[in-house]
């Protein structure tokens, strides 16, 4: 039997080997293995499918089989494991952070893919990861650092690209699991090959859950399709999925309710969440000559939303409603051509996005259009040196209503570029290293432009300047990847406690433009083979100030450690051990970093992976000393996290 991780390892040294001019017999011929299997393509850094990555960054690849022999139940387990995250678990849902990004703000700077497509709200909610079923995962991307260039708009910190299975997979799941605080889920991914070039895949999911608080309980109901076709020179995918969901929020505590971390405030007892969401996408890329290929992304998704939203000491039963439609057309062109050096490719497209908003609250209505033209070229200096260039211009317009602001309307249009500058270099046959150069922005969200001083007529969009510089170090049985980086913020655009509200503003403070601010980090991911186990190390510092105060970003830990290590008991069975730390912070808005700090905390989890002919059974415990920590607070409003948890997966797979 082939070690799961030893492929994972494979996939991770071609990650890490980035520009190769050629490619040496190990990876050719992993290569060939791969060249059958759309699903083992690697897509994020180039937006067009290919083998290798080219991208001068720090880019993570989480594959299938890590997932399945962690037991992961849900991403934010996973995602624990890849250095620069930081993972925020609030009223039952789950935020990632990278590169010292406040949890408040990660939903702005953090973009989150799914098969490409946005999971990035118009608004301040947000991507809801914890929808996505674990089982219909192919692999998850992670770029390390500002993908402006490529991506635009909120690709500040860096991208999680979530790819799924297609119908080339030939293979199919059904899971059951069951667990703590009422956990029971029931799933399932078909794939079907139906002749030599189309196969479909069809999906569904039914989850409930208590969670851990009181008046936390969580219906979730998913469906999806999907139509793949694939010959020698093209593919097409159609896809559409659904989501019904329904979650009781409980709301944040005081500091003198945390004696009992399960309850939730008797001001919240009417507050909940209710959710139906509509996905759909056509992707297609084909070859138009020796030389060039073109790509075409559709996508289009619609949301409806009805909630309640109490404060502490202030209760509400007015139901609130949230439309959301947001749509893209991203073609894109791309060419390929052989030196004596390596391998020429420049890549062109536009990017053309159009999005609908209406908050019944505030009677807040906004229509959005963006545009923006992108190129990237990479070129071989020589055979060990390749140089990656990159650019982006960019424009928005905001047609706001709001009934406090802008009660008649106000047109808002402002305009942004980003650009790359980056050099690969293979220093030997076991190292590579980078140096990268990239300007990004974000533009303001509509929630954010709808509150914010009387004197302000919009807010400008934030820019920043990122450098970073790393290597990979690869032997036969370890992989090293280390990367130091400086992101500079200007404009940031974040909510200040104490700027001047809005007139007839439910609360103090206003979101602004801020000063700058900077961020210096290190990352380091380590893993190594002894005989058919698997050691690992990642961690992250980050030293996040505010340059105008000198204070720290809050909700930003300074250190953050995943240790692990995953033991093949027998050929058929493992278990894993794994140990998180993450260190102390400022709560969330606390920009003069004068409230209480949350506590340090580590946490122990465990999993038991075990396969017997089609069947799979795994049971994973998380925090299982019980550890009782709070994961995020906001003006001394405290979110405890889960005690301990465990759940028991049965999979069927044939």
């Amino acid at each position: 039997m082939r070690h799961p991780f030893k492929s994972s390892l494979v996939s991770l040294l071609i990650l890490g080997a980035i520009s190769q001019p050629s490619l040496k017999a190990e990876e050719q011929k992993v290569e060939e293995e791969q060249a059958s299997d759309l699903n083992k393509i690697v897509i994020t850094t180039s937006r067009f499918e290919s083998d290798t990555v080219e991208l001068p960054s720090h880019v993570t690849l989480i594959t299938q089989e890590e997932i399945e022999r962690i037991a992961a139940t849900d991403l934010s387990q996973v995602l624990r494991r890849v250095p620069g995250l930081q993972v925020s678990y609030t009223n039952g849902k789950t935020s990632v952070s990278m590169r010292g990004i406040s949890a408040e703000q990660s939903g702005s700077n953090v973009l989150v893919l799914v098969d490409g497509q946005r999971l990035n709200k118009t608004d301040l909610a947000s991507p809801d990861i914890d929808t996505i079923n674990i089982i219909n995962i192919e692999r998850i991307e992670v770029i390390q650092g500002a993908a402006s260039s490529l991506y635009g708009d909120q690709a500040v910190a860096g991208v999680i690209n979530i790819i799924t299975k297609s119908g080339t997979a030939k293979s199919s799941t059904i899971r059951y699991s069951q667990g703590s605080f009422q956990h029971r889920q029931a799933a399932v991914n078909l794939g079907f090959q139906i002749d030599n070039s189309w196969s479909a895949v069809l999906s569904g999911h039914k989850k409930n859950t208590d969670n851990y608080r009181d008046h936390n309980e969580l219906k979730n109901n998913q469906l999806g399709a999907e139509l793949h076709y694939q010959d020698g020179k093209q593919q097409w995918r159609f896809s559409y999925r659904t989501r019904n969901e329904t979650q009781q929020t409980p709301g944040a505590l005081l500091e003198s309710d945390l004696q009992n971390p399960r309850q939730s405030r008797p001001e919240f007892i009417n507050d909940y969440v209710s959710t139906d969401e509509y996905f759909s996408r056509i992707f297609g890329q084909t070859e138009l000559s020796e030389h060039w290929r073109f790509a075409l992304d559709l996508n289009h998704q619609e949301a409806d939303i009805d909630s309640v939203n109490s404060f502490v000491d202030f209760a509400t039963s007015n139901v609130n409603q949230t439309e959301r439609s947001q749509s893209s057309i991203y073609p894109r062109v791309q060419g390929r051509w052989n030196t004596e050096q390596g391998e020429v490719k420049w890549i062109t497209g536009i990017d053309y996005d159009e999005a609908e908003y209406e908050f019944s609250l505030l009677a807040r209505k906004n229509e959005q259009t963006m545009e923006s033209l992108y190129s990237q070229l990479y070129w071989p200096l020589s055979k060990q040196t390749r140089l990656e260039i990159a650019g982006r211009v960019a424009e928005v317009e905001d047609d706001l209503i709001d009934a406090a602001l802008y009660p008649s309307g106000v047109a808002l249009k402002n305009s942004a570029t980003a650009y790359d500058l980056g050099l690969s270099h293979k220093l030997s046959d076991s190292l590579d290293g980078f140096i990268r150069y990239s300007n990004n922005y974000r533009f303001a969200k509509v929630d954010e432009q709808a509150y914010t001083s009387e004197s302000v007529l919009g807010l400008e969009p934030q820019k920043g300047r990122s450098i970073e510089a790393g290597i990979t170090s690869q032997f036969d049985s370890s992989l090293l990847q280390a990367s130091v980086y400086q992101l500079k913020l200007e404009d940031e655009i974040f909510f200040d406690p104490s700027a001047t509200p809005p007139a007839g503003a439910f609360f103090p403070g206003a979101n602004v433009n801020g000063g700058e601010s900077t961020r210096l980090g290190l990352l380091l991911d380590y893993r190594l083979i002894i005989d058919e186990d698997e050691l690992g190390i990642s961690y992250h510092w980050v030293n996040a100030k505010l340059d105008t105060s000198d204070t720290t970003v809050p909700s930003v830990a300074k250190n953050t450690l995943t240790g692990w290590y995953d033991w093949q008991l027998t050929s058929d069975l493992s278990w894993y051990l794994e140990a998180y730390y993450q260190g102390e912070r400022y709560q969330d808005g606390d920009s003069t970093n004068s409230f209480a700090q949350l506590d340090s905390y580590t946490l122990l989890n465990i999993a038991l992976y075990w396969r017997f002919d089609n069947a799979r059974l795994g049971l994973r415990v998380d925090n299982l000393l019980d550890k009782a920590y709070i994961d995020y607070a906001q003006f001394n409003g405290y979110y405890p996290a889960k005690g301990r948890d465990f759940v028991l997966t049965f999979d069927l797979v044939f």
